[in-house]
């Protein structure tokens, strides 16, 4: 197995994928694809509804370097056994917004879509030495809200992350929001039920044919030549992505 270069980008079919446990129809789904799922543990430092999602107690840095919240040594265990170099966050995680969303921030080839001020120091470190322009954005769940297509797309549910994406010439296909469960939220955020499982493969917790914006979420990724699938036949549910982090070969 590889270590995928670009964060949820990768350029072969998954391996390996980081996502919450408590979904075991989706990790399910995922074994049947031949990818091994990494499950997350409940963190409980954060809200009970997002406190397994991926996308809040990790951020895939490239290849083998992978930042894990402070505290969460079971994740960071299970990152090391798998050949990743983890290092802990500075920022320790709390319930209440926007101390829970350090770590959630969406990378996009060579730029980086977050809240700059909840942004943990070490992503941000890391982005100054490796030359990865910071996108700011009012979205703090910026990784929940955005659906990555390609180095130079994104579909996304929240205006300000769209108009940050649009600045950076990135191309942004704008949906309505809704339409996605999150226990304990009205709802969650379509970037949350989704990966890349392949370099054309984007795949989705639940049935994407469900959402009303299908029909331009398709053509917008046909126009990529990325291929959609649902996971299952269920409605869609925000599981704090499905995180790509290896591929065969």
């Amino acid at each position: 197995m590889r270590f995928i270069n670009s964060p949820n980008l990768p350029e072969a079919d998954v391996a390996l994928a980081a996502m919450s446990g408590t979904y075991p129809k989706i990790i399910n789904a995922l074994r049947r694809l031949n990818i091994i799922v990494l499950p997350v543990k409940p963190c409980k430092k954060i809200g009970l509804p997002v406190c397994t999602h991926a996308d809040m107690l990790c951020h895939h840095l490239g290849d083998n370097a992978i930042v894990v919240a402070k505290g969460e040594e079971y994740l960071k265990a299970a990152l090391e056994q798998n050949g990743f170099h983890t290092v802990y966050s500075c920022s320790v995680l709390e319930k209440n917004y926007p101390k829970d969303v350090a770590l959630n921030a969406a990378r996009i080839g060579r730029n980086l879509i977050a809240n700059q001020k909840a942004l943990d120091t070490v992503i941000v470190d890391y982005c100054k030495k490796h030359q990865i322009s910071i996108l700011s954005t009012k979205q703090g769940y910026a990784k929940c809200s955005s659906v990555i297509v390609s180095e130079n797309a994104v579909i996304t549910e929240d205006s300000s992350i769209a108009a940050a994406a649009a600045g950076a010439a990135i191309q942004v296909l704008k949906i309505r929001p809704g339409f996605v469960k999150l226990d304990g939220y009205e709802y969650g955020f379509l970037g949350g039920a989704c990966g890349m499982i392949g370099k054309n493969k984007l795949v989705f917790a639940g049935s994407i044919e469900s959402h009303p914006d299908y029909c331009k979420i398709k053509a917008f990724c046909r126009n990529l030549n990325v291929q959609l699938l649902s996971l299952t036949e269920d409605p869609l549910t925000d599981v704090g992505g499905i995180l790509p982090l290896k591929t065969f070969g």
